[in-house]
């Protein structure tokens, strides 16, 4: 995470990016891609559950991000802008995909994604306590409506408050809370049946 006291350096650095995107600079597309190319690509696994679109999301959010530089006036994080990009690409691909196919290769990708790491923050020890209970919600939120699984991945993976997440679906802060309130209910009743005890660690 960032820092808050470097905020307003950051904010400096990325409206310095977008007028270079603008500019069609391929150099602020790499740029782009380092910085946020992790949080794509994992925001796209948890919500489609299938590695290869997965990663087919995540360049044609940046390819999009960089077409449409000039669409991005600053309301909101550079982060929260290209998240809801690759969000709505995944809306696209889960009505254009075949359910079978997704759910038939979900362990599969599930677990090539834990196997090269590309899921976990890599601030968490392998075999640590919260390690286990990260895994666990993982697998738990690829059982969840697609309606809750945005909502989860931004607040659980991403640490974003309830208001920039209504920023991100382009949404009320009231739904995003509504969505939020069903989808713990919801996890804890499949960690239960799993045999796990539930705990949020961020509130319930």
């Amino acid at each position: 995470m960032l820092w808050t006291g470097k905020a307003g350096e950051r904010m400096d650095g990325e409206r310095q990016r977008i007028e270079q995107l603008k500019r069609g600079d391929e150099i602020a597309l790499a740029w782009l891609m380092e910085r946020y190319g992790s949080d794509v690509l994992r925001t796209a696994t948890l919500l489609l559950k299938d590695r290869y679109l997965a990663e087919d999301v995540s360049q044609e959010t940046f390819l999009t991000a960089f077409r449409k530089a000039d669409q991005y006036r600053g309301d909101g994080t550079l982060k929260g802008w290209l998240l809801r990009i690759a969000i709505n690409l995944c809306r696209s691909r889960m009505r254009r995909a075949s359910w079978q196919r997704l759910f038939l290769r979900e362990r599969m990708d599930l677990e090539k994604a834990m196997d090269d790491g590309s899921m976990l923050s890599g601030n968490e020890e392998p075999g640590s306590a919260n390690w286990l209970n990260k895994m666990t919600l993982r697998e738990e939120i690829g059982r969840l409506p697609m309606l809750y699984r945005e909502v989860v991945v931004l607040y659980y993976f991403h640490e974003m408050q309830t208001v920039e997440i209504a920023a991100v679906l382009q949404e009320s802060e009231g739904t995003v809370k509504s969505k939020l309130h069903r989808a713990r209910k919801k996890l804890k009743q499949q960690l239960e049946e799993g045999g796990w005890e539930y705990e949020s660690s961020r509130g319930r």
